[in-house]
């Protein structure tokens, strides 16, 4: 059999009759001829596929036509014969995203209209003007997906097509279609970029009979697309190269697709395409043109590097959407705009000046705006919760009314010896003012008070703290909290305790145990000002849990601790300076009244553990 291979001619299907003399030939056998499948999603490219699905939950319906010119030729003695030379075809294409990695599609083409040569003849009998399609469908499985750090999309689909078409119609294939495929794709900022490689598995047939001479076939082949489109506006390009690998007795093809797609609005979306093919494969047209339409989740992702669809004029989009864009059109871009929807300067990150609670501090300086406040506290209110008159930053009570002279804290007297707990070296047990309310105890004998005696069950020097010489202890004992000669550290950002921490709390759990005087110790945990207030709370409370539990592994009693994470709440130091912040980071041992409400943190003197 004779192949026609034309310059610029998509496609050319060659038979060859049987002589004046042989048997007249069977009509062409029933094939699927259309070789233009659409990419369901649609995501980067129409008809080749990058890797990429739809978000979970979303999905897009389309409606294409599309024209081919002359898709199946038969040739004679030099002269070409049309069998089908015009065809337009109606594709409808549904894909559904069920999760962020699993997406289903299906699509059915429609035979709108086709014609060709009458080759009645040449017992070749007239295509169906009219036919349905083969209808597919298609389940395709995320693996991999580009970030921001880097990566491609990958994915691997496998289509299944039905033989429900019309054969008649040139559009059904004897027996079910399988069709594998493995996608790969990456963004390069305002491009996208990809390739397809899949099989189709069809049922192998002979388009010709006549044994002893060559005949073309249909079966079996190797499909492979790849395709780079633009992103980041409503108006996008792409360009799309399809072809075919035979893996029978039948020619190659290749067609080179470019097209445009515009977003009218967020649910709908415009596309066409037009190309040439090369090759004589039947169904390979000599050109091509498609245009339609889709509805649905139209609007694509914005990808690592790129910029949104979304920030084109007349679509909706937030302003963190768009940092480049400029919203209030006042020259400062949104990313860096204080006040992006106000008109402003550049001096003010693009705020006006004003000053909204009139206490003299413009609103862009200003961190409480509608609140009138003093410049020292960059504009806000002094706060008294607990309308004591002692201020919440001077407070150590804040939500607790007291004296000033307490700290702004309420006088108790648990032991009902006539001094106030927070002056009481011992709260729970009575004793004389001239021992600070506590008993005079000395279990080891060494001359050292039980309530200053860091070794109270092993004799020494009253200058070591009542340990023997060779010991340095580290940790003092004060009326109302254990100080420590050494600092509690912790992992960066996290919540364990660093090894290096555990001579201090080995010595904090020794205290403890040695006086069980002490009923409660409260682990208080605090952090300095930078990062948001609550996950300084939490983080605080994590580490203070964590150090609690640290000395309940020591034997400690949990009944005799309680953890409190006060974050950011209760500073030290100013937090404008490095050493400031150094103080404000700590953690604190307080020895408190087991019936009162969270304690309040008493000043730092030095030695109090740290955390870093």
């Amino acid at each position: 059999m004779k192949r026609r291979m034309l310059l610029c001619r998509l496609q050319v299907l060659s038979l060859v009759l049987a002589t004046a003399t042989a048997a007249a030939q069977s009509p062409l056998p029933g094939i699927e001829l259309e070789r233009l499948e659409l990419n369901p999603g649609a995501e980067g490219s129409l008809v080749v596929s990058l890797g990429q699905l739809l978000p979970s939950g979303h999905y897009r319906a389309t409606v294409a036509m599309q024209y081919a010119h002359d898709p199946l030729l038969f040739e004679r003695d030099g002269e070409a014969f049309k069998i089908v030379g015009s065809r337009a075809t109606t594709h409808l294409a549904v894909a559904y995203s069920v999760t962020s990695w699993l997406q289903f599609g299906v699509q059915l083409p429609v035979v709108a209209f086709q014609s060709g040569s009458d080759l009645s003849g040449e017992n070749i009998t007239r295509p169906a003007s009219f036919a349905l399609g083969t209808p597919a469908a298609s389940a395709r499985v995320g693996i991999l997906t580009q970030d921001n750090e880097g990566g491609v999309d990958l994915a691997l689909e496998m289509g299944v097509g039905l033989p429900v078409g019309s054969k008649e119609g040139l559009t059904r294939d004897g027996a079910l279609r399988l069709a594998p495929r493995l996608m790969v794709g990456r963004h390069f900022g305002f491009l996208r970029g990809g390739l397809e490689v899949g099989f189709l598995s069809r049922p192998q047939q002979a388009l010709t009979q006549r044994p002893g001479i060559l005949v073309d076939e249909v079966g079996n082949e190797l499909r492979i697309g790849a395709a780079l489109a633009t992103t980041g506006r409503r108006l996008r390009w792409e360009l799309n190269v399809r072809g075919m690998v035979p893996l029978t007795n039948q020619p190659g093809a290749v067609e080179l697709l470019p097209g445009a797609r515009y977003l009218v609005k967020p649910t709908f979306e415009l596309f066409a395409l037009a190309g040439m093919g090369v090759g004589s494969a039947p169904g390979t047209p000599l050109f091509r043109l498609m245009v339609g339409g889709a509805f649905g989740d139209v609007t694509p992702e914005r990808g690592p590097g790129e910029s949104s669809v979304n920030c084109e004029p007349g679509l909706p989009h937030t302003i963190e959407e768009c940092p480049d864009m400029d919203e209030d059109h006042d020259g400062v871009r949104n990313g860096v705009d204080r006040c992006p929807q106000v008109p402003g300067t550049l001096e003010r990150n693009g705020c006006e000046k004003m000053d909204t609670d009139s206490d003299g501090l413009e609103d862009a300086l200003d961190m409480c705006p509608v609140e009138p406040g003093p410049a020292s506290s960059q504009g806000c209110p002094l706060r008294d919760t607990d309308k004591d008159g002692t201020e919440d930053d001077s407070d150590t009570c804040p939500n607790e009314a007291g004296p000033p002279d307490n700290q702004g804290c309420p006088v108790r007297d648990a032991d009902k010896d006539g001094l106030d707990n927070d002056k009481d070296a011992c709260p729970n047990e009575a004793g004389p003012l001239e021992r600070d309310g506590c008993p005079e105890t000395d279990t080891d004998k060494d001359g050292v008070p039980n309530r200053i005696d860091s070794c109270a069950n092993e004799a020494g020097a009253y200058d070591n703290l009542g340990c023997p010489q060779h010991i340095y202890p580290l940790v003092v004992l004060h009326a109302t909290r254990l100080e420590m000669r050494g600092k509690i550290y912790f992992e960066p950002a996290q919540t364990r305790v660093n090894a290096r921490s555990n001579p201090v709390l080995d010595w904090v759990a020794q205290v403890i145990l040695e006086h069980p005087e002490f009923p409660l110790i409260a682990v208080g945990a605090h952090t300095d000002d930078r990062g948001l207030p609550e996950a300084n709370r939490q983080l605080s409370q994590g580490r203070a849990a964590a150090v609690r539990q640290y000395l309940i592994s020591k034997k400690v009693p949990p009944e005799r601790l309680a953890a409190y994470g006060y974050g950011q709440d209760r500073p030290i130091d100013s937090n404008l300076t490095s050493v400031g912040r150094e103080n404000n980071r700590r953690v604190e041992f307080l020895i408190v009244d087991p019936q009162a409400e969270k304690p309040a943190g008493p000043r730092r003197e030095p030695g109090s553990g740290e955390t870093r």
